[in-house]
């Protein structure tokens, strides 16, 4: 919360500086983003600047880089003038290897064992299964970073990020994490419920302030025709994935909702362990028997319970307003399927419910997903130009081209103002950056997601999605920073590695949560059964591992 404020109204800033010098609110002329996407540093661009010597240009030499990443053979298109600006300004070839969302962790496992790993290597291992980064990094596959980052300020500050820390090795960094935000802060909106007001106000319904009221609610969405058309063919909450609808459940349990380990009767245990499960799985059963939750979730594959939201068949939709863009995909699809009818007099976000302790608790979980790392076998000159490549990425300057696209050509500039020149779409809104530039869609996240910059209330984001779309965005990130606090949360433990604590990632909770809801077995004691199956699986011997640990920084 206190370090969101300060950036709001840094944003807020912004927008007013740049309309006083534009002489316009707002539209086509905006300041440039100083967004927590950037460094906010002074830092040169990495290109070589006009005065360098051939003997001083650490570009001179033409490289060819290797690099993964989700769908890039699709995104690399020669065409590209964001592709062909980055390979010229650092005098490089990128080869892209081609990874699948569904397959990457083992695709890298194949080219590891192969001796084929990109020279670029993405992946989500650091946080994902510590196990294989210590195996790499004991197996001497994945290049350390030089101790000395000065020349890479931007890089630097990514690698002195305190949650970082965890993820170092005998004093030694081999990856650089993808920060998702600057601040564990700004996870609060990652996880958010869409809910029809029109449905509330039809039926009667107030803001649920318990489970209870939030489950007749959403059992009065299947039961009481609030479209009025007369037929029983309405749901109560649908979900993007299973990970954004355990939201529901932080009032109940909070470490539920970011699956994170607690203290519990002097010991360190997985969420999955705790006592407080009992009343998570006696409430998701209860949901699930009561047609409030939708009862094909099992079922139903990523995006396909999205459209029972749109098309009027579910009272609720478990999602997330991390970006504008996101938000403002939602309400598009929305308004489709509803011709002529504004989203925003249909559709609101709902708010947890106080916890048992009074707290009103928000998500929150490290600062990055996935990571960068570099193959042992590039030499210096090429992990040298990989670091500028990734500084450069970081710095304000790359993030000026992600909002605005190529100076002459999509945007001018002037002082400190910006005149956005590229087109406008059907709906008045610029173009998609993306859309003009696939490889933009890979670039801009290469080093960082950026998802701060997607969020918030900037120049860049009004030009581009309209200003009641980041109002929607900001008056619910501001609601949370409010009324809510993060959930407690032990960060060391996401990425501490313990012999059998690694062996816990064979562990699939979500299909036996999953199973649970859809079984007709008494839920508490068949969830013990499965924990007690953990066991097996070096469950207590991880708890004693981690609880150790812990105690050792008296914790």
């Amino acid at each position: 919360m206190k370090k969101i404020k300060p950036l709001a109204t840094l944003c807020m800033l912004t927008v007013l500086t740049a309309a006083a010098l534009s002489g316009c609110s707002g539209g086509d002329k905006a300041a440039p983003s100083d967004s927590a996407g950037s460094s906010g540093s002074a830092a040169e661009p990495a290109a070589p600047d006009a005065g360098s010597t051939a003997a001083d240009d650490p570009f001179k030499d033409h490289l060819d880089i290797s690099v993964s990443w989700w769908g890039i053979g699709v995104a690399f298109q020669k065409h590209d003038e964001v592709l062909q600006k980055l390979e010229k300004d650092f005098n490089v070839t990128l080869k892209p290897m081609d990874i699948g969302w569904d397959n990457y962790k083992e695709k890298s496992q194949v080219w590891a064992a192969a001796g084929q790993l990109p020279d670029i290597i993405t992946s989500s291992i650091t946080n994902d299964n510590p196990a294989t980064y210590n195996q790499w990094v004991s197996q001497g596959l994945i290049h350390a970073l030089p101790d000395d980052l000065s020349k890479y300020p931007n890089v630097e500050k990514v690698a002195k990020a305190p949650d970082v820390q965890g993820i170092y090795r005998d004093g030694k960094l081999y990856a650089i994490p993808r920060m998702t935000y600057p601040n564990t802060d700004m996870w609060a909106v990652d996880r958010a419920i869409f809910v029809r007001k029109d449905w509330m106000d039809k039926l009667g319904i107030k803001d649920p302030q318990s489970f209870d009221e939030f489950e007749a609610m959403l059992k009065a969405f299947a039961d009481k025709d609030p479209d009025g058309n007369g037929k029983k063919d309405t749901t109560g909450i649908v979900m993007n994935t299973l990970g954004y609808f355990k939201s529901v459940f932080v009032p109940t349990f909070p470490q539920f909702g970011n699956q994170s380990w607690l203290k519990e009767d002097g010991k360190w245990i997985p969420f999955y362990a705790s006592k407080q499960m009992d009343n998570v799985v006696v409430q998701a059963r209860k949901m699930y028997t009561d047609g409030a939750l939708d009862p094909d979730f099992a079922v139903e594959k990523a995006g396909e319970a999205n459209q029972k939201f749109y098309q009027n068949k579910a009272g609720a939709f478990a999602f997330s307003v991390d970006s504008v863009k996101g938000a403002t995909g939602v309400k598009a699809e929305w308004e489709k399927n509803n011709p002529g009818q504004n989203f925003f007099d249909h559709v609101k976000l709902l708010h947890l419910w106080p916890a048992a302790d009074g707290t009103i608790y928000r998500h929150t979980t490290t600062s990055w997903w996935s990571e960068s790392m570099i193959n042992a076998d590039v030499d210096d000159a090429k992990l040298d130009r990989i670091l500028r490549i990734y500084d450069w990425l970081l710095s304000p300057q790359g993030q000026e081209l992600f909002n605005y696209g190529i100076e002459g050509k999509d945007y001018t500039k002037s002082g400190d103002t910006v005149t956005v020149t590229r087109p406008k779409d059907a709906s008045g809104h610029y173009v998609d950056l993306k859309q003009e530039y696939p490889s933009m869609d890979v670039i801009s996240q290469l080093a960082m997601w950026r998802n701060a910059a997607s969020l918030e209330d900037t120049p860049a984001n009004r030009a581009a999605f309209g200003d009641k779309e980041v109002q929607f965005v900001q008056d619910e990130l501001n609601w949370q920073m409010k009324n809510a606090k993060p959930i407690p949360t032990a960060f060391d433990i996401f990425t501490m590695s313990t012999p059998a604590k690694d062996k816990l990632s064979a562990i699939n909770f979500d299909d036996d949560f999953t199973r649970m809801i859809l079984s007709k077995e008494d839920p508490v004691q068949m969830w013990h059964q499965i924990v007690k199956g953990y066991d097996g699986k070096g469950l207590q011997q991880a708890i004693s591992e981690v609880t150790a640990e812990e105690a050792k920084n008296n914790k």
